[in-house]
């Protein structure tokens, strides 16, 4: 075997770098492919949004009240539900000078439809010495023309509330022609009315 110039070697070593060189490159090449492909997924992942539901606030329900008596502003008024005698009061304009506050409960949750009557220092003295049995009381029945609210809540199935109403329906129909008229009355139906028909008169 012939041995080999020093030319010959030269190219040699020469060769034998570029296929190295190109070897590494190849491999180098094929990694970064591989990377590049799984780059999308990873980004996916990273870029994908996070929604979040954020609570709408609900608008408090109102009611409505007739405020009358002695208050600066006695007129009908809106109010948030769970309201209390003595917001009533405060979005009438508060009470007069003569208003008598301890006569009634500024602590007590009104309704929807409720009439607030402040009364005046000395008309709850004078008013209870005019009870007397025979205007709202007649025979054992209770008159519901002339009966104060004390009076008919005595009736079976009749609280506060329909109480007040009853009194405000004789007020804007100027009293009630029948006995039967009071089922006209808001939350009084049938099924109330056979429990106080025998109990009330109109007179």
């Amino acid at each position: 075997m012939e041995e080999l110039s020093p030319k010959q070697w030269i190219i040699a070593i020469i060769l034998v770098g570029l296929i190295a060189f190109g070897a590494g490159n190849l491999t180098g090449i094929k990694t970064a492919s591989r990377k590049i492909r799984a780059k999308p997924q990873n980004e996916l992942q990273i870029q994908t949004p996070v929604q979040s539901k954020t609570a709408v606030p609900q608008k408090p329900e109102e009611i409505i009240v007739y405020v009358t008596g002695e208050v600066n502003k006695p007129d009908v008024y809106k109010l948030e539900e769970g309201s209390i005698v003595k917001d009533a009061i405060t979005k009438a304009g508060g009470a007069t000078k003569d208003a008598d506050l301890i006569a009634i409960n500024l602590a007590k949750r009104v309704s929807d439809g409720e009439e607030i009557i402040v009364p005046k220092k000395g008309a709850q003295n004078k008013s209870a010495a005019n009870l007397a049995p025979a205007p709202s009381e007649k025979d054992g029945k209770i008159n519901i023309n002339t009966a104060d609210l004390a009076t008919l809540e005595k009736l079976p199935g009749i609280g506060e509330v329909k109480a007040n109403a009853i009194i405000q329906y004789r007020k804007e129909h100027n009293g009630f022609k029948t006995i039967h008229e009071i089922t006209r009355v808001s939350g009084i139906g049938e099924k109330t009315f056979e429990k106080i028909r025998d109990l009330i008169t109109v007179g």
